[in-house]
């Protein structure tokens, strides 16, 4: 009888044995993208979100800044520091290569990693872009906010989405949810930043049996006409010529397309108000109100203050205002709501 029961008190503790190993082989190998503050004052910080087009990005990008010193200029004289990592020290693909991508300065990617079964399937669906505009919220969301919070060295934000070419594939309702997601991203999600939607290349091999390749592209130009940067000629001008398989592009279109986006931005930018950067300390009067915008007609954040109030100011506009940095926001205050000392 004693045997018997050893006999099965075995068993059991085989079956469970059995179980622990087999579920340690199929649990699914991770990717982890890491982001760190370089703890440096930027004016500007730039995050772009995709699919593998992300994951390729930030890697040539990051070969072109380890030659300059993980610094680099562009053509507007704007400075860009952007440090990657790329080791095995967190995660590593199933076959055992690196899938561990640290990254810090002012600009960041938001991206799974390289192990396309399970990586790939992640980032390419149209829930890693989601927002319901209620707090519902997608990985790539998800992980734009921890960007955010972990720079608050970074004055302004640009969030520039590249996602999208497996949603080109799927018709008018992918394009829908995508279109539902940024129009959140811009109301609720991120309201102080400026946020970009991206053209995908659909004139490539990788589209050719869809019968409408540009629903997509279309769908976000009119859901967003503002924010939506079509490169159609850009792509159409390298096509084919410039492209790896059917879908990629090599590293130096990568970059081309890098540089065109924030000198784009940049252009944008210079549009509005110029800024002059201090760094001061000044102190709120009765005058004092902050608004999100440098103009009386955008949201007022707080309409009135306490006198005498320290506040960081990182700039001055041309119309009269200050540009302030406030609990890791960007606001602004009229140049009459500030004064050199208290209590005046």
């Amino acid at each position: 009888m004693k045997m018997h029961l050893w006999n099965i008190k075995r068993n059991v503790i085989c079956c469970i044995m059995i179980a622990i190993v087999l579920s340690a082989q199929v649990m699914p190998v991770q990717a982890m993208t890491a982001y760190e503050s370089d703890g440096i004052y930027h004016d500007e910080g730039y995050i772009f979100v995709g699919e593998s087009h992300a994951v390729k990005s930030a890697i040539a990008i990051g070969n072109m800044a380890v030659a300059s010193g993980n610094s680099f200029s562009l053509g507007n004289g704007e400075n860009i520091t952007y440090e990657l990592r790329w080791d095995d020290s967190g995660e590593v693909t199933p076959e055992g290569g690196a899938n561990t991508f640290t990254m810090k300065g002012n600009l960041f990617f938001v991206f799974e990693g390289i192990a396309w079964g399970t990586d790939g399937a992640t980032q390419s669906k149209t829930d890693y872009i989601y927002s319901d505009g209620k707090g519902k919220q997608g990985r790539a969301v998800q992980k734009i906010h921890e960007i955010m919070n972990t720079n608050p060295n970074i004055a302004h934000w640009n969030i520039i989405s590249m996602h999208g070419a497996a949603a080109a594939r799927q018709g008018k309702a992918a394009a829908d949810i995508c279109a539902a997601s940024y129009k959140n991203w811009v109301a609720y999600e991120f309201p102080q930043a400026d946020c970009y939607f991206l053209s995908v290349a659909t004139m490539i091999k990788n589209y050719r049996r869809i019968s409408d390749r540009d629903v997509y592209n279309n769908t976000l130009a009119a859901a967003l006409p503002d924010a939506f940067l079509d490169y159609t000629d850009f792509y159409e001008a390298r096509n084919p010529d410039r492209l790896v398989d059917t879908i990629h592009w090599d590293d130096a279109t990568y970059i081309d397309l890098f540089t065109d986006v924030l000198l784009k931005i940049g252009q944008r930018r210079g549009g509005q108000d110029a800024v002059t950067q201090l760094q001061q300390i000044l102190y709120t009067n009765d005058a004092c109100v902050i608004y999100q915008e440098a103009s009386p007609d955008s949201t007022v954040i707080l309409p009135s203050c306490e006198k005498g109030i320290p506040i960081q100011v990182t700039g001055r506009t041309d119309n009269g205002f200050y540009r302030i940095s406030l609990g890791g926001g960007v606001y602004f205050i009229p140049e009459t709501g500030l004064a050199a000392n208290v209590g005046e």
